[in-house]
């Protein structure tokens, strides 16, 4: 055995301690990686009975869906279309590339009808309804579309109901593809929507099931050098009233009724009216000359 005199043993000692915070050091300083949290998503209200619109500031390249077999997207230039396959699926987030840029939020569903359109083509700024709101955080709802407002959500749907009743003033006003028939039967206006009414008949055996119903407001810009070409100004309108889902079964004659937000066109605009088959491929694209909106009765 080893003897060791005190002063030696106090030397150990004091070498003992001395290394001992050193090791402790070297494993605090060992670095943890650290998870991002998504607390900031932008909510977006999501119903399997109608459309939820999402516009950018350019075309959008990319859509990817965390739980894709829980939504129906559509990709159109500039806009997304987004729709619950089923009710009470579980919220989502949801990633778009749009020009060189990306957005990402969470897709939130909501048992009530939605119908509603997040405009982000201002500075990337979020609009809702022509009103700028944050872009972070949940986004506020849209009083017509998730019947906050049901007064005036009753007064939208009671003037479609008399519209229904009406008699049929623009035959003229058609488009004819694939044996099927949409025109425009009735149009009336008042201080804040548009009311449409439209007739479709379905000559096939085959039934025709809207899906998508599309509304945008084309203005066509002064024509180019030795008018070889013209620039078209688009603007996606969401629907703020009318029955998603309608069916015109084989051999019938249907018709689908809608309010947009009122606008302004100019003799050289038109609203272009697109109705999209639920299962088929069976496309209409009706356009409606601003004169005949810009002239109709109000109700």
């Amino acid at each position: 055995m080893r003897l060791y005199t005190l002063p030696a043993l106090l030397g150990l000692l004091s070498l003992l301690f001395a290394t001992a915070p050193a090791a402790a050091q070297t494993t605090a300083a060992t670095p943890v990686p650290a998870l991002a949290t998504s607390d900031n998503l932008l909510d977006v209200a999501v119903s399997d009975s109608s459309t939820t619109y999402l516009v950018f500031g350019g075309p959008v390249s990319l859509v990817d869906v965390g739980m894709a077999g829980n939504y129906l997207v559509k990709i159109e230039a500039n806009a997304v279309f987004v729709r619950a396959k089923r009710k009470h699926v579980p919220p989502t987030p949801m990633l778009i590339r749009y020009g060189s840029k990306y957005w990402m939020g969470r897709l939130v569903y909501t048992g009530r009808p939605v119908l509603q359109l997040y405009d982000f083509q201002k500075d990337g700024a979020l609009r809702i309804n022509g009103k700028s709101v944050s872009s972070t955080g949940a986004a506020p709802e849209n009083e017509l579309a998730l019947d906050k407002e049901r007064e005036k959500k009753a007064v939208v749907e009671g003037k479609l109901s008399q519209l229904r009743k009406a008699r049929e003033e623009h035959q003229a006003v058609a488009v004819v593809d694939n044996d099927l028939v949409l025109s425009l039967a009735n149009v009336r206006n008042d201080k804040d929507f548009t009311y449409l009414r439209f007739k479709v008949i379905n000559k096939t055996n085959i039934d025709y099931n809207v899906d998508f119903t599309d509304f945008q407001l084309v203005e066509n810009a002064q024509k180019k050098f030795l008018a070889r070409k013209k620039n078209e100004a688009r603007r996606p309108l969401a629907p703020s009233g009318g029955r998603p889902n309608q069916v015109i079964t084989g051999r019938t004659t249907g018709y689908l009724t809608y309010a947009i937000p009122l606008y302004a066109a100019t003799e050289r605009g038109y609203l272009e009216v697109t109705l999209r088959e639920l299962n088929g491929a069976r496309v209409l694209v009706l356009p409606v000359p601003s004169r005949v909106i810009n002239r109709a009765a109000t109700i």
